[in-house]
């Protein structure tokens, strides 16, 4: 079976493009000016850095590159293992079709109303020996900011509490919309809300590899606590290695922002903090793994220069 009949099948408006070794799925209509930009089938990042395309101001895992569409700026997020598997695997997937997953899921998404930038390509190459190299090409969003970045910039002094606010109703808002569109999100953490820079009244949500939905009628209540524990594990960490931001009454507010009455603000923080311990010690490991083996310092997190 060739590699394209391998894809999931994919909306009306995109097109599969199948090169000499890589497939790529494209919205129809920017297919030329995708490929006048140098984005084909068949590219690669290579190695020592080496990319067709430049990099972009905008950090994730890695670098991402920065594309110029028929005048229109767009990011490509190269797929990169965390934790073991990176070190084990690197930038190879056995699975060509993460990338063109994450595309239908996000096409759904954005159909059930839920901010997230439109994606306008997925790829798949083939590398040596085995295994394939995946990037997917989203629609960049101007005068925005993680929380993650946020978070940081709040701990030096360079950010207000109000703008934190702000933030956290913004964010408690967009992942109960997520989480009634029936998403578990399976990296829910600071740096995959953007934020608008500034008002931050308006969010979106990034990076759906390997997020999955659970139909429609949205999640579970404790499916809800899980997905938001994720999330709080990543904060509360970061509270304990660089001092506390968002603590308890910032918590709090992210809940009431996300919908949660009152009267139930006690047993969802409790539930939300307690799966946070209880994933804890694998994650742990999982961060310490890509500290040591390359990852580099996250600038979202750090209150000085560390």
């Amino acid at each position: 079976m060739g590699l394209a009949q391998r894809l999931p099948a994919l909306p009306d408006d995109f097109r599969i493009v199948e090169g000499e070794r890589g497939v790529m799925a494209c919205l129809e209509a920017q297919l030329e000016s995708l490929l006048a930009s140098g984005f084909s089938p068949d590219g690669r990042h290579r190695a020592g850095g080496a990319s067709e395309l430049e990099d972009a101001i905008e950090s994730g895992r890695e670098p991402l590159g920065r594309l110029d569409v028929g005048g229109v700026p767009y990011l490509a997020r190269r797929f990169s293992h965390g934790g073991l598997a990176r070190v084990l695997t690197g930038r190879r997937f056995s699975d060509p079709s993460r990338p063109f997953d994450e595309l239908l899921l996000s096409e759904a998404l954005r159909g059930a109303g839920v901010p997230t930038p439109r994606v306008l390509a997925a790829r798949a190459v083939p590398v040596f020996p085995s295994g394939f190299e995946l990037t997917l090409v989203t629609e960049r969003i101007g005068g925005t900011l993680d929380l993650g970045h946020l978070l940081g910039a709040v701990r030096r002094g360079e950010r207000t509490q109000g703008d934190l606010r702000r933030a956290l109703d913004s964010a408690g808002a967009l992942v109960k919309l997520v989480h009634d569109a029936g998403c578990m999100h399976a990296d829910l953490q600071p740096a995959n809300i953007l934020l608008h820079e500034g008002c931050w009244g308006e969010a979106w949500i990034l990076d759906l590899d390997r997020s999955r939905t659970a139909g429609p009628g949205g999640l579970t209540e404790a499916a809800r606590v899980r997905n938001l524990a994720r999330l709080w594990r990543h904060v509360a960490r970061r509270e304990r290695e660089y001092g506390p931001v968002v603590g308890a009454r910032g918590a709090t507010r992210f809940l009431r922002a996300y919908g949660v009455k009152s009267a139930d603000l006690r047993r969802w923080l409790s539930g939300v903090e307690e799966g946070a311990r209880e994933g804890g010690l694998l994650h742990g490991v999982g961060w310490w793994l890509e500290r040591t083996f390359g990852r580099s310092v996250d600038a979202r997190a750090a209150g000085g220069g560390s």
